[in-house]
């Protein structure tokens, strides 16, 4: 047949089907995934696969015209376009794009938990793959090697320094985008905005920064926006509150820290304005806690009807009214991690077990642990997933128990019951006061249909009748299952007579992104919309959730926090309220009611304060009703986004708290 004749035939440099292939698959991915096209980034991305790929091309140009060097650069290629396919994928699923360590970290969690969905989604997209893989099978199959001559790949060294002058041309021309190569980098904002081959090198030159890397710090101070307090009519002398700090000198630390990143870390901290105690301090002293980050949980799901204990704990514990949690790019770790550990997770999946590395004596669970609470972590999924059977002892629990893992009372479906892990559990240490317990759960967890979700099909009468889509109906079917646990656990409580001194702290992981348009969880439409009951939406309001913090001793005291609010001011709010000795300036988010100016950060440099928000993408300020501000207010806000997403990421880089530790025991 003729087309066997054709086999081999053709002859294609090596460089051409390196540019072509990573020119090839950067316009694939980002016509694939974009939500917004924008010419100027497009031009970007498509002015660096360029330049990378003549890179590429050139590298591969010397190993000669034999035939084995087709088929290695074959192979090689085949490999590289395998990594675009999988960050295709990952978008797909997370709305997000997420560094090869991360991948390559959760790939053995996924196979196994989610064997069956990677299969599907193979098969489903089997066209989409075939497509991407197009030039290397055509090269592998039309192609005959020839030599690249040294003239020719001097023209190739030319040209690939002509795209990179052009890349870096348009990316000025663009604006904000030039701040994203280094100030505001951010892998998932560098991968839209350069292309996959930018994004995965500026990961690996801010992962591998020496140990003593300094990083210049701003020192700034966010306007205050609180009101001064009013003189007393009694004339009664005011109430002087102390910060909430510990004895460290950072200025001393810093001058005999022999290690200059640590020391400039120092001498960042030793600018931080900290927080005050406050008429809050102390308040929960001494009561027991349990801590529950709720998987996928919004403020939507809580309803008087419903979910009447949800609603309770809402209504009459410390009501939030503007909590978000924002997307941080690795799913439920990162949404963990920022609860916890009270840090931006800059390393996105990577984040929990690199921050096990040194000694996290901030959390609640070693704040607790050290005043002999008894202690415990629970989960009703596999126990070894994230590597949470590694991590959260580290987090200040003397044990963690899971599916698989200790854990006995939960049936092996999927997702597991979080009723059935409560009743499992609390008898374990309902009579050890005072107690710190952590839950992690997962009956809110995607996909969201009554076939592969066995908490929508077993709750599915109570939403049967509600008037939205099926998937929604299956979300809030499954979120149900929280609703019945939280239900038996404060039922135990109460009949224990210690639902006074008992604290119940729930907070999401992350917006349900299950629910979005997607063919990895089989969404033809964007349900998360109409969960959200809006025709679109921005991070602002994907990321708006409910943050519930109830005690039986809260009822009808009606403390009412109207300011943004999210997961990072956990820490540190709790810490307050139960009168520990910590350090405000250590940590990212605020005392919510230390009188600090409210900030809400995001990943992408984003950012809410009372006078508005801030969206990186494109460099827009919008102000809330009724305020108005000037660029001086824009400009010192994004520098202290800046400074505590630097610090966030020098805390990990360095493991800056084991020379606080050794600090503290130097004392």
């Amino acid at each position: 047949m003729r087309w066997k004749e054709k086999l081999g035939k053709y002859p294609i440099p090596v460089w051409l089907f390196a540019v072509v292939t990573v020119l090839y698959c950067e316009s694939l991915l980002h016509l694939w995934t974009m939500e917004s096209f924008s010419a100027g980034r497009f031009a970007a991305v498509l002015a660096f696969a360029l330049g990378f790929g003549g890179i590429l091309g050139l590298i591969l140009s010397f190993l000669g015209g034999r035939k084995w060097s087709k088929w290695i650069s074959a192979g090689l290629m085949t490999l590289l376009t395998i990594v675009y396919i999988v960050e295709y994928f990952v978008n797909d699923a997370y709305m997000c794009y997420m560094p090869l360590a991360t991948l390559l970290s959760g790939a053995q969690g996924v196979a196994t938990d989610f064997g069956g969905i990677v299969v599907r989604l193979i098969a489903q997209n089997l066209w989409r793959i075939l497509v991407f893989l197009l030039p290397p099978a055509l090269y592998a199959l039309l192609a005959a090697p020839v030599e690249t001559r040294w003239r020719t790949r001097g023209f190739l060294l030319a040209g690939v320094a002509a795209a990179y002058c052009l890349s870096f041309g348009i990316v000025q021309g663009v604006g904000t985008d030039a701040e994203r190569m280094n100030d505001a980098y951010n892998f998932d904002s560098a991968v839209r905005c350069f292309g996959l081959n930018v994004g995965t090198v500026l990961e690996q030159t801010h992962s591998a920064m020496p140990e003593t890397a300094e990083v210049e710090f701003i020192p700034v101070e966010i306007p205050q926006t609180q009101p001064a307090p009013e003189a007393s009519e009694t004339l009664e002398e005011p109430v002087v509150y102390e910060p909430n700090i510990m004895d460290f000198d950072f200025e001393a630390l810093a001058q005999s820290e022999g290690n200059s990143g640590v020391a400039s870390v120092y001498r960042y901290v030793s600018t931080v304005q900290p927080t005050m105690k406050n008429e809050y301090t102390g308040l929960f002293a001494g009561k027991n806690l349990i801590l529950i980050t709720a998987e996928a949980f919004t403020s939507e799901v809580i309803d008087e009807e419903r979910t009447p204990t949800l609603y309770r704990m809402a209504a009459q514990g410390i009501q939030f009214r503007d909590y978000y949690q924002p997307a941080w790019g690795a799913s439920t770790t990162s949404g963990e991690f920022s609860n916890l550990i009270g840090i931006v997770p800059t390393t996105a999946g990577m984040c929990m077990k690199e921050a096990i590395q040194q000694d996290l004596f901030l959390t609640m669970g070693h704040q607790l642990q050290a005043q002999n609470y008894y202690s415990a972590a629970y989960h009703n999924h596999n126990k070894d997933f994230y590597d949470r059977d590694k991590t959260h002892t580290e987090l200040g629990y003397d044990r963690f128990l899971a599916l698989y893992g200790g854990l006995e009372g939960v049936q092996a479906v999927f997702p597991e019951s979080d009723l059935e892990m409560i009743d499992a559990t609390v008898p374990q240490y309902i009579d050890q006061q005072p107690f710190s317990i952590y839950y992690m759960t997962v009956s809110g967890h995607c996909m969201y249909s009554q076939k592969e979700n066995a908490m929508a099909r077993k709750n599915y009468d109570v939403v049967a009748d509600m008037d939205c889509c099926e998937a929604v109906k299956c979300y809030y079917a499954s979120q149900q299952e929280l609703e019945y646990a939280m239900q038996s656990l404060v039922e135990q409580l109460e009949e224990a007579g210690i639902a006074d001194d008992t604290v119940i702290v729930i907070a999401t992981d992350h917006y349900p992104y299950g629910l979005e348009r997607s063919g990895t969880w089989r969404n033809t439409s964007d349900y998360l919309a109409e969960l959200y009951g809006v025709d679109s939406y921005d991070k602002f309001v994907r990321d708006h959730s409910t943050l519930i913090i109830w005690s039986g001793c809260l009822e009808g005291k009606n403390i009412v926090v109207d300011e943004p609010v999210y997961s990072l001011d956990i820490l540190p709010t709790l810490s307050n309220l139960f009168g520990l000795d910590y350090d405000s300036r250590l940590l990212v988010g605020r005392d919510v009611f230390s009188g600090e100016s409210p900030l809400v950060l995001w990943p992408d440099f984003s950012w809410k304060t009372d006078k508005g928000t801030y969206d990186a993408q494109n460099g827009t300020f919008t102000p809330a009703e009724g305020q108005t501000v000037d660029e001086e207010y824009i400009t010192i806000v994004k520098n202290i986004v800046r400074n505590k997403i630097d610090y966030s990421r020098q805390v990990q880089n360095l493991d800056y708290f084991n020379y606080l530790s050794k600090a503290r025991q130097e004392q």
